[in-house]
């Protein structure tokens, strides 16, 4: 079997996985306080404009998942999280509450999590690991 059917056929090494994916979790839950609510956090205006905000964002979802996800997975995670932009951008556009559904919002988002996972496959999905390796993480 080669290294890369051995990668994908092998599960994740990592010894803290309920803890990267509970901050994946807190992640997402984050997102959803941040597009659902009336006014952005100050952290928002870090980035030049509001579509650069949305790639970010996303990307680095699509980073975060791909580091808990086998390489096989990464069009689930993908898929995943292009649903959970648009149901946000579906909720911002039914809450009348100073909020709007913005479809280049939900592209920039596709973008971010498009580019996230190919660079994820390009080598740096495995992130966690090094992380891990680098902490001397034990069982």
């Amino acid at each position: 079997m080669s290294t890369a059917a051995a990668e994908v056929a092998q599960p994740r090494k990592l010894r803290l996985w309920w803890l990267w994916w509970l901050m994946g979790w807190a992640l997402l839950a984050a997102t959803i306080n941040e597009s659902l609510q009336r006014q952005v956090w100050k952290v928002a205006e870090i980035l030049p404009n509001d579509k650069a905000m949305h790639f970010s964002g996303y990307c680095i979802l699509a980073l975060w998942f791909a580091g808990v996800a086998r390489r096989n997975r990464y069009l689930v995670v993908g898929s995943l999280l292009i649903a959970f932009g648009g149901a946000l951008e579906i909720a911002q556009g039914l809450m009348h509450e100073g909020r709007t559904a913005d479809w280049f919002d939900f592209l920039a988002n596709s973008l971010g999590i498009t580019t996230g996972l190919g660079v994820a496959a390009l080598g740096l999905g495995n992130w966690m690991v090094w992380v891990e390796k680098l902490l001397r993480v034990r069982k």
